[in-house]
């Protein structure tokens, strides 16, 4: 009786975790939309065109153009829908059922992952309704509220070397052309589809890009907890800014731009594993 129960009970899960895929996807797609916003502000801005923009200048761009508020509101719902998905991630952790141990890091920088794309959300919602963002720059926000929470300062610093540690292992996994984990073979509709060369090609090149952006984001949060001072983080938009006009900056540009295009074809290509 017990196990039938138990396997009724797995079984109902299942299939209520349904949402999970198309929902992950959806996050996915509208992640990609924003890092391509990203660097093509970034490409434009080393080409002596304007100046690199964070994730909320990338944002605001939008809040003028015709239709831009439609496309906030969908860019909200869609990084929301990410939201969801890593913290599925960081509960379940349902790509790797065997719950080891050495999966606990990366299952916390799936929950601060969701904390910085929620406020990224925020930020695209309040720029849809009102055309501005209050509370400032979205990593300085969650700095500041993660310094608030008891041994925060500690809380921020850890957060600091996650990031520095994720982008070092992005730099690592574009270097080994592993850009493609989870979406070697995926359904579109009845059919299956793998990603092609040119898939790999870009999401190595944007892996990377994205790696070396987040060394000196997680060195200022590391920073700012050391310093217990907020406004010492500096966000995407800052760190662009420190490489100056010129080729470098034009160069990461278009990485992030191929970070977002791979973002994209996440949405399309890859596994996602629903919750057992």
């Amino acid at each position: 009786m017990q196990p039938s129960l138990r396997s009724a009970g797995t079984a109902t899960a299942h299939r209520v975790a349904g949402w999970v895929p198309p929902v992950a996807r959806i996050g996915y797609a509208a992640k990609g939309v924003v890092y391509v916003l990203l660097g093509y502000i970034a490409f434009k801005a080393g080409l002596a065109s304007g100046e690199p923009q964070g994730t909320t200048g990338a944002l605001q761009s939008l809040a003028d153009e015709r239709g831009g508020h439609l496309m906030l509101v969908l860019i909200a719902a869609g990084l929301l829908a990410h939201v969801a998905w890593r913290l599925v991630q960081a509960a379940l952790d349902p790509e790797h059922p065997e719950h080891d141990a050495k999966r606990v890091p990366m299952r916390l920088f799936y929950a601060l992952s969701a904390a910085i794309y929620a406020s990224m959300a925020y930020t695209a919602w309040q720029l849809a309704r009102v055309g501005r963002a209050d509370g400032g720059d979205g990593t300085e926000v969650w700095v500041a509220r993660l310094l608030s929470k008891p041994f925060g300062t500690w809380l921020v610093m850890a957060a600091g070397l996650g990031v520095i540690g994720y982008g070092i292992h992005q730099l690592v996994k574009a270097a080994r052309g592993d850009v493609n984990k989870h979406m070697d073979v995926a359904r579109v509709g009845s059919h299956a589809a793998a990603p092609s060369r040119a898939v790999t090609a870009i999401g190595r090149i944007g892996t990377a890009a994205r790696g070396l952006v987040l060394l000196p984001l997680g060195w200022f949060v590391f920073n700012a907890g050391r310093l217990y001072r907020a406004s010492a983080a500096a966000d995407t938009g800052e760190v662009l800014r420190m490489l100056g006009h010129g080729g470098l900056l034009a160069a990461v540009g278009l990485g992030l731009v191929a970070y977002g295009v791979h973002q994209i074809a996440k949405a399309v290509y890859r596994r996602i594993e629903r919750p057992a």
